[in-house]
């Protein structure tokens, strides 16, 4: 009796690890309003393209996206409203650093991880961690 008792408990803790270690996918994310970046780029992706943008600009989210009800806390952000005009001109950015760089360099955006070792044209180019860039100091020397 203590064999079978023990058995089953060995066959219920494997069957239970099993279950365990099965991956169940999670949903793929469906974005809202997407209009330059592919629409099947991933959380990962949208992240870390959306990060590399507030640290070349200096910005928060905020400066292109703005919160669904404004004085509440939690802040709440609202991804795909076009807003703030910020937004508009991000896209026509993207797109301008897109055509040049495919036009000049060869290189086609894939928003992915790759895209972060290509010596390309970026926001950083012009903006230099600014929100809006200061060309001065791109073309004229002091002397």
């Amino acid at each position: 009796m203590n064999k079978k008792i023990i058995i089953a408990t060995y066959i219920g803790l494997f069957i239970s690890a099993g279950i365990a270690s099965t991956h169940v996918p999670t949903e793929k994310h469906l974005w809202k309003n997407l209009k330059v970046m592919p629409k099947n780029i991933d959380e990962e992706q949208m992240e870390r393209v959306m990060y590399r943008y507030t640290k070349q600009l200096g910005v928060t989210c905020l400066f292109c996206h703005p919160q669904t009800k404004p004085g509440i806390t939690p802040v709440r952000i609202d991804f795909a409203t076009d807003e703030l005009p910020q937004k508009i001109i991000a896209r026509d950015m993207m797109r301008m650093t897109d055509k040049i760089n495919s036009k000049y360099f060869d290189y086609k955006n894939d928003y992915g991880f790759k895209s972060f070792f290509h010596l390309v044209i970026s926001c950083s180019t012009c903006h230099r961690g600014l929100s809006k860039p200061n060309n001065q100091r791109l073309f004229f020397k002091e002397y």
